[in-house]
This record gives structure tokens, sequence and C-alpha cells, in this order.
């Protein structure tokens, strides 16, 4: 009952949380047959949110650390939630005897028909490096298939999940289903030896998922490509024309993390000089608090329709930060101790969220009632969070737009750094237009 009454509330909540979300290939999941939608984990919460909001089918049951049900209320929520504990090595107790009990449940759904969301890379880590896979995901199904005789038609789903930035508020994220696997297909081989079975079907599953996601084979690439993919996805984008937004940014990452892996293989050296041009020319940009493509030929300036707009609905997206300035900064500053963990970043922002703006409305709507009486008191509540989702709109679709004023309107020290900042960024546009003719044409054998 309490998954049917959270489902909403969940959906709502990623809603308000992510600026853009694009869920693909739901499609070709199969329905009424048992699932386990396997997924890459980098965030700790907000990935199991987003498998519980929109898997297909029946809501998938989640594996969670023992230590998360040592608390009664935990564990009743947890257990109403479809939680099933999982004992892990450094957890105290008899660990043989819990993770039998944990198979079972687990095998269990399965041959109901039901559904399991697991994360084989065990630990959640942020970052574009798929992590090898335990083999637990594939034993479990391996299992509940065997003991339906090959009959229960398990599949497994490789589930890819691609942050912008997987610690902050109002990023944008890419859920992307891929094609089933099924377990029957791995049976013969499991019972003729159950670890080589199970790691074949991982093996397997691994090499699915990864062209869902952003996966760097040398991760000491990582800040260069973040680097690279800021300043020009927006130029290669055009080579993906038939794709959703968000979709048409991930193949352009792909793309963009082929080429650099292969010029850092063969030219080393002019990947650490554009590296570097790359860096300077960002930070730059960082200080000024302008975007990485504020200073694109392509980026429009903005009207005098806008600077009336703007002007027009200032006073509301004034009211709305004012009155929800407080818990939307408490989270924010709750985080900053996560700041070298940004796979726990936005789940803290999202927990502590979840707590200070129901409760900062409720203290606003009883000093309301103290002293105006119920009526206005429930109004007035209404246009809380109304005014709260119009201030966010404000900033992101009207007051992101103001830097690009500063091209006329700042000091002329400041737009003479602009000018030479426009002039830098057509210059490495320039180098990596010609990286990418160079990459286009090599010879297939040499292609990545």
């Amino acid at each position: 009952m309490l998954l049917y009454l959270l489902y909403p509330i969940v959906r709502f909540t990623l809603w308000v949380f992510f600026r853009r979300l694009e869920v693909r290939g739901r499609d070709q999941v199969p329905r009424g047959r048992p699932l386990v939608l396997v997924a890459n984990h980098p965030n700790v919460m907000l990935d199991v949110l987003l498998l519980a909001a929109f898997a297909p089918g029946s809501f998938p049951r989640f594996l969670g650390k023992t230590t998360l049900f040592k608390n009664a209320f935990y564990t009743f929520c947890l257990r109403q939630l479809g939680g099933i504990p999982v004992a892990r090595s450094q957890d105290a107790g008899n660990q043989v005897g819990r993770n039998q009990d944990m198979l079972r449940e687990a095998c269990q759904t399965l041959r109901k028909g039901g559904a399991l969301a697991l994360f084989p890379e065990g630990l959640s880590r942020a970052g574009m490096q798929l992590r090898p896979f335990k083999p637990g995901a594939a034993r479990i199904a391996l299992r509940a298939e065997d003991e339906a005789g090959g009959q229960a038609g398990i599949c497994l789903i490789p589930v890819g999940l691609t942050y912008t930035d997987p610690s902050l508020f109002r990023s944008e994220v890419v859920v992307q289903f891929g094609a089933p696997l099924p377990v029957s297909d791995f049976l013969e081989a499991y019972r003729a030896n159950h670890g080589d079975g199970a790691q074949q079907l991982t093996s397997l599953l691994y090499q699915r998922l990864l062209p869902l996601i952003l996966h760097l084979e040398n991760p000491d690439l990582e800040g260069a490509i973040r680097d690279l993919v800021a300043v020009y996805r927006e130029e290669i984008l055009p080579q993906f024309p038939e794709s959703a937004e968000l979709h048409r940014q991930l193949l352009a990452g792909q793309e963009l993390i082929r080429a650099a892996q292969y010029f850092a293989r063969t030219s080393p050296d002019m990947v650490q000089v554009l590296t570097t041009g790359l860096r300077h020319h960002l930070d730059q940009l960082r200080r000024l608090d302008l975007a990485p493509n504020a200073l694109s030929p392509g980026a429009s300036p903005p009207t005098l329709w806008h600077f009336l707009l703007t002007l027009l609905l200032s006073p509301l997206a004034l009211y709305g930060f004012l009155n929800n300035a407080l818990p939307y900064f408490v989270p924010r500053l709750w985080a900053r101790a996560y700041a070298d963990e940004p796979e726990m970043a936005a789940t803290v922002k999202l927990a502590v969220g979840m707590v200070t703006f129901p409760v900062y409305y409720a203290l606003r709507m009883g000093v309301a009632f103290w002293i105006w009486g119920w009526t206005p008191a429930l109004e007035y509540g209404l246009t809380l969070p109304l005014s709260g989702l119009f201030a966010l709109y404000f900033k992101e679709h009207l007051l992101e737009r103001w830097p690009l004023w500063e091209k006329w309107m700042a000091p002329r020290q400041r737009r003479r750094l602009l000018q030479d900042l426009a002039a830098e960024r057509t210059q490495l546009i320039g180098d990596l237009d010609q990286l990418k003719t160079r990459y286009l044409t090599l010879p297939p054998e040499e292609t990545p």
C-alpha cells in the first residue's frame, strides 16, 4: 500500500529535482515476465528512485545493507517499500545464514513474477567508469530460473543512468533501458558449473551496459573529458539529429570519449597542451560566472522582449525566492560536508530537502493561521510551493541569460576580457575541428 502512495510523490520529487529527465527504451522491456534490472550506480539514492519511478511493470524490489534494517521504524518502511536486507563482509553476525535468507526471498520474488533492481558494481561511485560487476545479480537470476525448471522466463535488463552532474540539484539525467537478456539461454552452462555460468552472464551483462552510459577506460582522462564535453559537445550534436536532446548529448559524449582516448594513446603531448588550454578557458569563464557555451556564436542574446518580461515577472519570482530561500539553501549547506563524495551530495540534498520544505511550509502556515485564520493560511500555504517552482523557472529560463548583457553593459575592462575569451574559444574550436577531421578520416582498423 505504501508503495502506491509514494509512487506519485517520488515521480513529482524527481520532476522537481531534475531540470530535464529522459527515459528511453522502455518499449523493449518485456511485460508480464519476472525482471532483474541491472544498473550502474553513480548516485546513492537517486539511482534507486529513478528505477522505482520508471521501471515498466511491477515495482522492483531492492537489496539494502543489513545496517539499514537495525532500526524498527526503518525496517518497517524499507520492508513496505520492498527492501531485502543483504549482509556484507564487513557486517557482524552470521553472514552465510543471512544471505541465504536474502537469496531465498529474492528468488521467490522472481518466481512469483516480480522484479528486482540491483547494482552489481557494489558501491555507489560517481565518475565516467563502469567498475567490474560482482556476479550476485546473475546468480540470483540463474538460481531462480533453475528452481523454476527453466520455465520462469526471467530476463535481465541493463539500465544506464547518465547524469550531467550526479551531485547537482537541477541537473539532467538519461535513464536508458537496454535489450533484455533471457536467463534461460545461460541455464545449461549454469547447471554444468554454477560459477562459470554466472560469470558468463555477468560478463555479457557488463558489455551490454557499456553502450548505455559514458565509460572511460582510463579514469585519469576524466577531467579532460569533462572539459572537452563542456566546450565542444554542442559542435557535434548535429551529427545525431534523430535522437531526443539528452540522448544526443550522451551519444556526443561517447564519441568524444572514443576520440580522446585514441589521441591520448597516439599524441599524448598534443592532448596535454589542448587539455591545459581548455582548463584555462573554463576557469576564466567560471570566474566571470559564465556558462561554458555562453560565448558561443550560436548563443542568442536577450531581446527587448526578454528584458521587459524579466522586469514584469521579477516581483513574483522575488516572492517565491524569499518564501523558499531558507529550505532551499539548508540542503545545499548540509551537502557541503560531502563535497568530496559527489555520489552522496545529491542524495543528502534530496533527503534534507524532503524534510526542510514540508516542515518550513507547515511553520509558515501555522504562523499565518495564528494571525489570519484557516482560509488565508491555506491560501498562503498554496502559494509557497507554486511560487518556489516559478522562481526556479525564472532563474533557469530568464536570469541565466543575463551574463550575456555584460558584453555591452559591463565595464570596459570586463568587456575586453569577454572579447579575448571569445577569441580564445574560436581558436580552441578551430583546433578541435582539425582533430575531428583527422579522427573521422582514420582507416577503419585504427578507429577505436
